[in-house]
């Protein structure tokens, strides 16, 4: 959840602090306010959709998949359905000004084209920067794969199978921290990284030992990782995970014991 929030507050940021800068350079040149602000308030919406759609959907579920065409394919699918929507709002202004006759200059004066390139442009820097953001993630996560396959030799020999970008991967079950559920999606949080993988969190407990227990209907936590806990909250490495009523007389039990 952290991270997600954190993410958020970036992708905000960037696009408050791009909006802002178009509308200084933009009236810097002459251009009347009222135009300016209007066509930036309302085609920002649509590149930001467009931005947000590309990186969350298609990077995730083509390009980093190897599926490049498709990914390609899309791409050019969003760019002709968010152009469209330009257009519509480009209309819609030309009716408005022309209709009220909103001062002076001439609506062709602000240029529309170099601003619409201008903030198609941002949409490219914001998916280059997602595009290496997450294959650092990616690298990060085999990275982290690598060293528990190297750690093999010095620990516990057990491991889980979790499907992760259509493909298996082998994690040590010393290294797992917690399990948290996400809807159909699981995060499983390790020493190294978080993987988010779909499966119902009440299938990989049939997976796992014992000693991995459920106390909440969200959460499951490697007991061997428990540094302390009350009736309330289980603290893992640092992160607190709150017991449910369900659950708390076995799991107190059984650390108790």
């Amino acid at each position: 959840m952290t991270l997600k929030i954190i993410r958020f507050l970036k992708t905000a940021w960037y696009w408050v602090f791009a909006g802002l800068l178009l509308f200084a350079f933009f009236v810097s040149k002459g251009h009347s306010f009222g135009k300016v602000f209007y066509f930036i308030t309302s085609l920002l919406p649509v590149v930001i959709g467009t931005s947000y759609y590309v990186n969350n959907k298609l990077i995730p579920e083509f390009l980093l998949r190897g599926e490049n065409g498709l990914f390609v394919l899309y791409s050019i699918y969003t760019i002709i359905i968010s152009l469209y929507l330009q257009y519509l709002v480009i209309f819609i202004a030309l009716i408005i000004f022309t209709s009220f006759q909103f001062g002076n200059p001439s609506l062709h004066s602000l240029n529309i084209g170099n601003l619409s390139l201008t903030m198609y442009l941002l949409v490219l820097v914001k998916v280059i920067i997602e595009i290496i953001q997450k294959l650092s993630e990616k690298e990060t996560i085999i990275k982290s794969l690598k060293n528990t396959k190297k750690a093999s030799s010095e620990g516990s020999a057990e491991k889980i199978v979790i499907r992760y970008n259509r493909v298996n991967h082998s994690i040590f079950l010393s290294n797992i921290l917690y399990i948290e559920s996400l809807s159909d999606y699981i995060k499983v949080v390790t020493l190294d990284d978080e993987i988010v993988t779909k499966e119902r969190i009440s299938k990989i407990i049939s997976r796992l030992p014992p000693y991995f227990k459920r106390i909440h209907r969200s959460f499951i936590v490697n007991s061997q990782k428990v540094s302390s806990y009350n009736n309330e909250f289980i603290k893992v490495e640092g992160s607190q995970i709150p017991i449910s009523r369900t659950y708390k007389k076995d799991i107190i039990t059984y650390l108790k014991g």
